[in-house]
């Protein structure tokens, strides 16, 4: 009996996970589900509690494992050794980064349905702002290593919070554009490695070095439309 339930609740799954992603969340027919897997409506709820609790059920343990490896890769973030180099003017160490873009990159591609239905899929459900959940946490990560540079008097020049927030959403987009458009794994770790050294040059360059940001003359245009106004 118990196995006869557990491979219901598979089966209601693998054809929940084919009819999110065909049709997105709010379009997906829960009587859909039912027929392909052979069940009826109401049997699907003696598993799950609602449409979006089956949603939940398929994305939650990807997203939960995700935090894992992020944790981990902050908890060697962390570790001294790793920013040694720092300190002897060597570029930031972020070619360690590497390797936990690539253990990133490797479990989405691993999950990359799951990821899809996170981020193509989601509208309508508590998941469909995950964009702005991953940009909080490479803050999170960033806030975490300013801190470590700050304690070691290195960092010359932080950021403040809203350019921390725009460079770190500069940082991640490329995420979402591989999940978009589902370029093939050597691509992805093409342009993924491309972003780790323009990052590491940036942090130098702005945090690191202590550099001015004045950009020159033209910074000191005054433009004093407000914010949404229009005129040709």
């Amino acid at each position: 009996m118990a196995r006869d339930k557990l491979l219901s609740k598979n089966l209601i799954l693998k054809n929940a996970k084919i009819e999110f992603l065909d049709k997105g969340f709010e379009k997906a027919s829960m009587r859909t589900i039912a027929r392909q897997s052979g069940l009826t409506v109401g049997a699907i709820y003696r598993y799950f509690k609602s449409k979006e609790d089956l949603f939940e059920a398929l994305v939650q343990p990807t997203l939960d494992e995700l935090m894992k490896i992020f944790m981990r890769e902050l908890d060697d973030a962390s570790n001294k050794q790793k920013y040694t180099n720092i300190q002897e003017g060597y570029d930031m160490g972020l070619i360690e980064s590497h390797t936990g873009i690539l253990c990133f990159l490797d479990y989405l591609y691993d999950n990359f349905d799951d990821f899809t239905l996170l981020f193509k899929c989601s509208q309508g459900t508590k998941f469909e702002n995950i964009q702005d959940f991953f940009v909080d946490m490479e803050v999170k990560g960033s806030k975490m290593y300013i801190a470590e540079m700050e304690a070691r008097g290195i960092m010359k020049n932080p950021f403040t919070e809203t350019e921390l927030h725009i460079f770190c959403t500069m940082s991640i987009t490329p995420i979402f554009e591989i999940i978009d458009h589902r370029y093939d794994y050597e691509e992805a770790v093409r342009i993924l490695k491309l972003m780790s050294y323009g990052q590491s040059w940036a942090w130098n360059k702005i945090c690191l070095l202590g550099d001015s940001r004045d950009l020159g003359p033209s910074c000191d245009l005054k433009i004093e439309k407000e914010p949404g106004s229009s005129e040709i």
